[in-house]
């Protein structure tokens, strides 16, 4: 009894002077006070705290459309009034971006945030290199995403030694026809054309929802491997906290970084983001699909922003085809995180992954970001036996980038730690 009693007096003080929400209000410049007040996390009757606070600030910069944000709160004698005074503005932006490499490629995209003053924001890209072209446009709308994409590639499908097969892509640094040619065993030209649309619903802070019906057509000369029809369907639950966007198509005009300034600054402490992925993908007769298709993936990821925002990453996943023919098996560049640039894969009936990168920031100051990534990352990939299949790769990138503005000017290097290839790649906007 004096435990409980005890235990009772020592929480009275804080349900004594918890707050909770009275009102929000808004004041803006293009979209509506209402729209404002719906991004905003917090409701009148929810509970203050400086924790849900500090995010509920945080979702509203998220949408990258404001060139101010300020928030004023008065405690009242029913709790917590909150005034938020937003500049926001809009955006329509053109960009250009081009890969080196033995594969050149290059692309243009058109971006527009907050056009039609609902804080929205809508892509259309279009580009293409020596081995086919891929268009696509998506909407970000509140709680909702929206993708739409298609995608024509011609390729050389090659087979080598120890397993390895060539990485037929059309953006892509790395080319294996010439630094392989003594280990490779056979080739087989092949064409594939993949429509995709993906509907993405976020119904919470963390989680999140995703469908993916994609038709998938392959065509392998003579009709090899798996020529034919592949279309499937994707389902995935995602969970994604503290995990911060960094990009944004209308910084160079001062939107979108309505947070610049305290993002300049050190942080209190340690700061932490998690993500967790779960997708199951199916095919068969009732998808449209010659073949039968099930496969299952899992992912996540741990993120340490320290105080000097330098950050720390680890990564993990997961993958297994249960049914799949060739051209839908589990691929090592799938299982691996983006971080390296490689010409060949390993694939298999399933795989698992690990990376770990540290992201040093050598300049951090009003005009931009100069960092230094270190990277690793290994994938082993089960093959028809018993026996294991490793792919990684170590290496590391120089970037730098206006404040939060998606043209990067980066160098990578690459050593394939499995067959001592190595790749250097420069890229000028969007990816490796």
């Amino acid at each position: 009894m004096k435990k409980f009693l005890v235990s009772f007096l020592c929480c009275l003080p804080i349900c004594l002077y918890a707050q909770h929400v009275h009102q929000v209000t808004a004041q803006t410049t293009r979209m509506s006070e209402d729209t404002l007040k719906k991004r905003f996390r917090l409701k009148p009757g929810d509970l203050f705290t400086p924790q849900a606070y500090q995010k509920a600030q945080e979702d509203l910069h998220k949408l990258r459309v404001f060139k101010t944000l300020e928030f004023i709160e008065k405690e009242r004698k029913h709790g917590v009034d909150i005034h938020i005074k937003a500049d926001d503005r809009s955006y329509v932006f053109p960009m250009a971006f081009a890969m080196s490499g033995k594969k050149r490629s290059a692309g243009l995209s058109l971006a527009s945030g907050n056009l039609f003053k609902q804080g929205e924001t809508i892509f259309l890209f279009a580009g293409g290199g020596r081995d086919g072209f891929a268009t696509h446009g998506g909407l970000s709308l509140g709680n909702d995403f929206f993708y739409l994409g298609y995608q024509h590639l011609n390729f050389e499908q090659s087979f080598y030694e120890n397993r390895w097969t060539s990485v037929p892509s059309i953006f892509s640094a790395a080319d294996d026809k010439d630094k392989h040619l003594s280990s490779r065993i056979g080739k087989i030209h092949g064409r594939q054309d993949t429509l995709q649309f993906t509907y993405r619903h976020k119904f919470s802070s963390v989680w999140s929802f995703s469908v993916t019906p994609e038709y998938e057509y392959y065509y392998y000369k003579d009709g090899a491997l798996d020529s034919g029809k592949h279309s499937h369907i994707s389902l995935a639950m995602q969970y994604a906290d503290d995990i911060r966007p960094d990009l944004n198509m209308g910084a160079l005009s001062g939107i979108g970084l309505s947070d610049k300034a305290q993002a300049l600054r050190n942080l209190p402490q340690v700061r932490m983001g998690k993500l967790a992925e779960i997708s199951y993908t199916a095919g068969g007769h009732w998808s449209g699909s010659e073949y039968d298709i099930q496969k299952l993936s899992l992912g996540a990821g741990l993120l340490w922003e320290l105080k000097t925002r330098h950050m720390l990453a680890l990564y993990a996943k997961a993958q297994r085809a249960f049914s799949a023919p060739f051209s839908n098996r589990i691929e090592s560049s799938d299982l691996l995180f983006g971080l390296g640039i490689y010409d060949r894969e390993q694939r298999g009936k399933g795989g698992v992954s690990g990376g770990v990168s540290f992201t040093y920031f050598i300049l951090r100051n009003q005009l931009g970001l100069l960092s230094f990534t270190p990277f690793y990352e290994v994938a082993y990939i089960t093959s028809d036996g018993n026996s294991y299949l490793p792919h990684s790769g170590v290496g590391a990138t120089l970037t730098y980038r206006l404040w939060r503005f998606p043209l990067p000017i980066s160098v990578n290097f690459t050593q394939n730690v499995d067959d001592g290839t190595q790749h250097i790649g420069v890229k000028l906007g969007g990816r490796f």
